[in-house]
């Protein structure tokens, strides 16, 4: 089985006209064969001294729902800015993460490194109700028209009660570009939560006026059931 490994990622900037949030998501999602033990890992790395040093939130969840994507877990990190993102992935060339890497080696294996960009942020921050997300990955051939529209589609949304948690939008810097270009996620409560939100924005007046504004190409839609934070908040 292959080793994990997480590769140092160089930095880019995007400008999106002036919709923008600062930062940036590093998503590392990876094939696991025994659960308990790789959370067990994670959590003693990020127990220790390295963890409590570390400049970013950090975020180990399980799909739920994937597709064919092999991957069942994902480590999710937000960085608040450049300098943050990069001291972060230098750490990962330290003897304490070089351990942990030996201790999952074998129950562990990547399955793709993606480094994003954020570019809108909001709705509600409190981690008790960013238990489940849900995520849409896409392609888009306009980001700026995108952004403008999504960004009415969340907030009337956000208005109307149709999300419990945080939402945001971002753009692939580096990873896979032939997949998808950009993701969108919502935050909910509970997996019961994701799905009621979900069917009421979808069904909305505003997703229809959305949807006819814009176009995008869904590739993926996934659900992600967190299951350990840490530094929180930091997005």
């Amino acid at each position: 089985m292959k080793k994990l490994s997480l590769s140092l990622l160089a930095f880019f900037m995007m400008s999106f006209q002036s919709i923008s949030a600062d930062g940036y998501i590093a998503a590392y999602s990876i094939k696991v064969s025994n659960p308990v033990s790789f959370v067990e890992a994670f959590d003693d790395l990020m127990t220790s001294d390295f963890g409590k040093e570390f400049p970013g939130t950090v975020t180990v969840s399980h799909f739920a729902f994937n597709g064919y994507d092999d991957a069942s877990h994902s480590v999710t990190i937000s960085y608040d800015s450049e300098a943050d993102m990069a001291k972060g992935t230098q750490m990962f060339y330290s003897p304490t993460f070089g351990a942990f890497m030996d201790k999952v080696s074998d129950i562990s294996e990547p399955i793709e490194q993606a480094l994003n960009r954020k570019l809108i942020s909001g709705g509600n921050d409190n981690q008790s109700d960013n238990q489940v997300y849900t995520i849409y990955r896409m392609t888009v051939n306009n980001p700026a028209k995108y952004a403008k529209a999504w960004k009415a589609l969340v907030e009337a949304q956000d208005t109307a009660g149709n999300i419990s948690g945080s939402y945001g939008l971002r753009a692939l810097t580096h990873g896979n570009q032939g997949y998808y270009t950009h993701y969108a996620y919502t935050g909910s409560s509970s997996i019961e939560a994701a799905l009621s939100e979900q069917a009421r924005l979808t069904s909305s007046d505003s997703f229809a006026k959305f949807a006819k504004a814009t176009k995008r190409e869904i590739k993926q839609t996934s659900m992600m059931v967190v299951l350990k934070t840490y530094n929180y908040p930091n997005s």
